[in-house]
């Protein structure tokens, strides 16, 4: 019988880059007797047989590797067939520290022959990591019973995450063609060359952490010790407001999180304020300025006016400033909607809406405004007329109904009634008749309401015992011509005319008759 050939190879590779040990041996000799590995870093061994040997085994601490207790402890093995009918045996291993001191075996065997085993290879494991600051030097060299074969050098630093996030800058810039970019810097002066990042991406967000756009930048670290990049913002979405984040890793893993950066291109306008500054009917609009990027200010404001109750469109103004005043010209419009955009050179920002109330509670109605009429009756009830005149002199306080009440001594309220008053004329005019027994002290009592409330009421007193009743009549503010009637004063003017026409009337009826006696009386002298 010939000799059984097994060959044994053993691969270990470290999370260190290209770092790669081989390990031969003829006649089942594995060397070295150990391997060094570091914490929580990975380990392949590799095991091949020739086509003697119908299974491959790998055995942890003399128990297989198959079983569930050796899985547990992080070893994963995989069996394949290769080309000639041979087998190669792959056995992962976690480098944890359950796993120290571990010794590994491979076993080849058949139903026809009896097994063969390995030599034992050791895994230890180092508890601390090399130095990131200080270039490593490894020699790997293949051994088997011959002797040791020729050696590979490697020189690198060691990779780890710092413990100390390096300074990220993110700057935004217009261009020339009114491309906004972002330029990034990363500053690595305080870190090892091992822990230099060899990625850096950078990810553009909105507002509610939608990705609009994400993009790495080179690496290569400058005379400065910075590492610089600049990415385009993505302009098709009209995207004003974002946030840039920042993210470095290396082989060692990922680094602590930068902070967040926000930009505005042309954000919204906020802290809107109206108010009436007269308070009557000159509106004043304040807003504070977006904050924004000092290389792409505000040049001017659009603001537009709307009315909130018929969402009517009323007009556009150009704004320099951060305010603005209007007079309202139209009275009954009492709730607005003010659009406000920034403006600057890449072109309209975010508009920013707020609506504001200007309805007050109405005026209360006056003696300028209320005319009374009496008129008396064959029978004992007296037609009382009204006529109350509205008039709006400010914004906000167009009353949409009055009511009208009166009330008697003797009787109680004998009247109450509302009128829809309306916003498309000024002034509106409400007019009434009430029956009134005679002989009564009455009031009459008016109030104007709007949603924001009810006026005070305003009370006129009228008595219709009189023979000849006072009539009130009014005028309002506005120059109305007010019709003054009285009465008792006209029927004193006609009673004195007929008192003068019939005094007249008699001193020419008696001089006609002394003169007609004094001709005779001479008549008859002369006679």
């Amino acid at each position: 019988m010939q000799p059984v050939q097994v060959l044994v190879i053993l691969l270990l590779s470290d999370l260190l880059p290209d770092k790669l040990f081989f390990l031969c041996a003829n006649d089942f000799t594995v060397q070295p007797s150990s391997i060094n590995t570091t914490l929580n870093s990975t380990v392949n061994f590799f095991c091949e047989a020739t086509d003697d040997y119908d299974f491959l085994n790998f055995y942890a601490d003399s128990i297989q590797t198959s079983r569930e207790e050796i899985r547990n402890r992080g070893f994963q093995d995989n069996i394949i067939s290769i080309s000639g009918g041979a087998l190669r045996g792959v056995l992962t291993a976690k480098a944890y520290d359950i796993n120290n001191n571990t010794n590994i075996t491979c076993v080849a065997s058949s139903l026809s022959t009896l097994p063969i085993t390995s030599d034992t290879v050791f895994l230890m494991i180092q508890a601390t990591n090399p130095n990131p600051c200080v270039l490593n030097n490894v020699s790997v060299s293949p051994i088997n019973d011959v002797g040791i074969g020729s050696s590979n050098n490697k020189n690198f630093y060691y990779q780890t995450v710092p413990l100390i996030t390096p300074n990220v800058s993110v700057i935004l810039i217009v261009d020339e063609q009114k491309q906004v970019l972002l330029h990034i810097h990363v500053d690595v002066a305080d870190l090892c060359i091992g822990e230099y990042p060899n990625n850096v991406t950078v990810t553009i967000l909105t507002t509610n952490n939608e990705i609009q756009d994400s993009a790495s930048i080179p690496t290569q670290v400058n005379d400065q010790l910075v590492i610089t990049g600049a990415i385009t913002v993505p302009r098709s979405n009209n995207l004003n407001t974002f946030i840039v984040n920042v993210s470095l890793s290396n082989n060692g893993g990922e680094f602590l999180p930068t902070p967040s950066f926000g930009f505005v291109i042309i954000g919204p306008v906020t802290e809107i304020i109206s108010i009436i500054i007269d308070d009557c009917s000159t509106i004043n609009i304040t807003w504070n300025a977006p904050i924004v990027d000092d290389s792409i200010s505000i040049q001017y404001y659009n603001l537009s006016i709307y009315d909130d109750i018929s969402h009517q469109f009323l007009r556009s103004i150009t704004v320099n400033d951060t305010s603005y005043q209007f007079v309202n010209d139209n009275l009954f419009i009492h709730h607005y909607t003010y659009a406000i955009t920034g403006v600057n050179e890449l072109g309209e920002g975010i508009p920013h809406k707020a609506t504001f109330s200007y309805q007050r509670v109405p005026r209360s109605a006056n003696e300028n405004t209320v005319f009374l009429k009496l008129n008396y009756t064959q029978n004992i009830l007296t037609i009382v007329e009204f006529n109350i005149l509205v008039m709006l002199e400010c914004t906000g306080e167009a009353p949409n109904s009055a009511t009208v009440t009166v009330h008697c001594n003797d009787t109680g309220n004998i009247y109450s009634s509302s009128y829809i008053i309306e916003h498309t004329k000024q002034p509106n005019n409400i007019t009434g008749l009430i029956s009134v027994h005679q002989y009564q002290e009455c009031n009459i009592s008016i109030v104007f309401s709007n949603e924001a409330g009810s006026s005070e009421p305003f009370i006129l007193e009228f008595d219709t015992s009189q023979l000849y009743p006072n009539i009130t009549t009014t005028t309002t503010k506005s120059t109305i011509t007010t019709d003054i009637v009285i009465m008792w004063s006209t029927s004193t003017v006609i009673l004195l005319m007929i008192c003068l026409i019939s005094s007249v009337c008699f001193i020419i009826i008696y001089k006609r008759k002394a003169s007609k006696h004094f001709y005779y009386n001479h008549y008859i002298y002369y006679y």
